[in-house]
């Protein structure tokens, strides 16, 4: 019995030491093969400037399935509203490597199925329509091309992240392109790769006859592609003005979170722009914008759509992410991605020199006033507004005034609001900055934010309740009230119903302003480094920021507006914002 027991327990025992080592094989080689990289699908992209036509050749892996799934998108992230982009595809053929046609079928306007007859890659050819000026279409003509993810590449109907690399073709009248692409280390020019499709989808390219501008801040490089119809345009003043922008913003949040930033500003008819992670795009006119006031609004414009590389990019509603391009995603919180962003493009502007405090107080007064004047404040809450976006104006814009409320508008009359109210909260200790940074540190990246989370954190950072201030805010139609802002600035409307319209709503300072009153402008428009930074809350005032004491009646001597020599043209900022109506152009959304 012992003899049998000692061989069934060694039997035992050898059994247990290869069961062991299987499973240690097994869970050794998972993660490898799991970490197996994914095939790319490889873009080689051909344009064609007479026919204004993009000739697409996608090398695409199909796992050798019996059948592969293609779809093309049918909106834009960061533009809300539905388009038909597949309309501008033509000629949609597949093969094998080797030559084979294909069965292609088309089930939806924006899907393809292609019978892939057992072959491990397929190649798909298409053309693609390429004559819409927008910053969500494509261009192509033998001077500029304006090239955008969501209308030009089809890609695979999967879960997975996989890599796309593109290869662009262009003719000796295109001779350089740039986008926020990485490019590929091969020696090959305008090659490019993308870890996903959703970095393709966000990286346009553009090329030209390209000015490009570089400058650096905190060791990330940015560059200033200016393209199209420049005209006198002064590339390098705007760089420089754009450094001071990008430089007030790191000072915000305490590091950029990017190492390469480009903005690709398209000189063309039309108008609008279109913030993306690493980069932006712009349409502008270079006969615009001429005069130190409009170069003032342009760089506004541009800095909102720059700022988006924090606050909706990286910082996002919970529902904008992982984006499923074939249905349109609805938030209730669009006020705080667009306007706190346009808020924050006004401070930066201000807070780097290039505006004086009577410049902010003016860009101020322009949501105020159209807030005040459009009846559908009184109809539409701003969450709704929000939630309502993809049926009820043109990504935010051409809103009805009398049945609807912008949440452009709105969003920014809120933030200058809410910043006072936790201003005075606090006692001045606190700002919506500091919101603004605890809402990223929490919630930037792949997590997003919901309604009730973003309100905690304002809560957290003012140490009171906001649950009134919210509703009555963003959930209700009841009357803003400006009477704590007012106070705490030490300011005031010129008029609320005067025959000249241009002067309602219209901020102003109070003539018996307080030097406490005085000194929370002079915060406002003074960027505070974060907390643990290297900078302080110093007393001296850096020579780049306006002194708020310059509207004051008592004032020694007037701030007035920074000189601009040799004014450069950038897109002009309308309010909140404007679409060329030959076009149909987005704004900068």
């Amino acid at each position: 019995m012992r003899h049998h027991a000692r061989s069934d327990s060694r039997a035992f025992s050898r059994r247990l030491v290869l069961a062991t080592l299987a499973i240690a094989w097994l869970v050794g080689s998972a993660p490898a093969q799991l970490a197996r990289p994914l095939d790319p699908i490889l873009y080689t992209v051909r344009v064609i400037p007479e026919s204004q036509t993009a000739e697409v050749r996608a090398t695409i892996p199909t796992g050798k399935r019996a059948s592969i799934d293609l779809m093309m998108p049918v909106w834009s992230p960061g533009f809300y509203r539905v388009e038909d982009y597949a309309s501008r595809v033509r000629d949609l053929t597949a093969r094998t490597p080797d030559g084979k046609s294909l069965v292609v079928e088309q089930p939806r306007k924006n899907r393809w199925l292609v019978r892939t007859a057992g072959a491990a890659t397929v190649v798909v050819t298409y053309q693609v329509a390429c004559a819409q000026r927008s910053v969500t279409t494509n261009w192509v003509s033998p001077q500029l091309v304006v090239l955008n993810g969501a209308p030009t590449f089809v890609t695979l109907v999967e879960q997975v992240r996989r890599p796309h690399e593109v290869r662009l073709e262009l003719p000796a009248t295109l001779p350089r392109a740039m986008t926020a692409l990485d490019a590929v280390a091969d020696g090959t020019a305008n090659h490019y790769r993308a870890d996903d499709y959703d970095t393709l989808v966000d990286s346009p390219i553009v090329a030209g006859d390209l000015d490009v501008q570089q400058f650096d801040v905190a060791g990330a490089r940015h560059y200033l592609v200016n393209a199209g119809d420049r005209g006198q345009f002064n590339g390098t003043q705007a760089a420089g003005d754009l450094q001071k922008i990008v430089s007030q913003a790191r000072a915000l949040f305490g590091s950029l979170p990017y190492k390469r930033y480009v903005f690709l500003n398209v000189f063309r008819q039309g108008g609008g722009g279109l913030e993306h992670k690493n980069s932006t795009l712009l349409t502008a006119s270079a006969a615009r914008a001429t005069t130190p006031a409009g170069y003032r609004s342009s760089l506004s414009f541009v800095a909102h759509e720059y700022f988006h590389a924090f606050n909706v990019k990286r910082l996002r509603p919970v529902e904008l992410g992982p984006f499923d391009y074939e249905n349109e995603p609805h938030t209730k919180s669009l006020w705080i991605s667009e306007g706190f962003t346009s808020y924050y493009a006004a401070l930066l502007v201000a807070r780097a020199g290039l505006d004086s405090t009577s410049d902010f107080l003016g860009a101020m007064s322009s949501p105020i006033r159209q807030l005040q004047q459009a009846p559908g404040r009184l109809v539409q809450t701003l969450e709704q507004s929000s939630w309502d976006v993809w049926s009820n104006s043109m990504s935010g814009i051409n809103t009805d005034p009398k049945t609807s409320v912008s949440y452009y508008v709105k969003g920014e009359v809120v933030g200058f609001l809410l910043d006072a109210h936790i201003r005075r909260a606090t006692g001045g200790s606190k700002s919506l900055d500091d919101v603004m940074r605890l809402a990223y540190k929490r919630y930037a990246g792949e997590r997003g934010f919901t309604p009730e989370q973003f309100r905690k954190t304002a809560e957290d950072v003012a140490r009171v309740s906001l649950a009134e201030w919210f509703r009555r805010a963003v959930s209700s139609t009841e009357e803003l009230d400006y009477d704590e802002a007012l106070e705490w600035y030490g300011l005031r409307f010129a008029s609320r119903d005067s025959q000249d319209a241009s002067q309602n709503w219209k901020l102003e300072p109070r003539p018996d302003a307080t030097d406490a009153q005085l000194a929370h402008v002079r915060a406002l428009l003074t960027a505070a480094p974060p907390a643990g930074s290297a900078g302080s809350r110093s007393a001296a005032r850096r020579p780049t920021e306006p002194d708020p004491t310059a509207w004051h009646p008592n004032a020694a001597a007037a701030l007035g507006t920074p000189p601009m020599r040799n004014c450069p043209v950038l897109p002009p900022r309308t309010s909140p914002r404007s679409a060329d109506p030959a076009s149909r152009c987005p704004a900068h959304v």
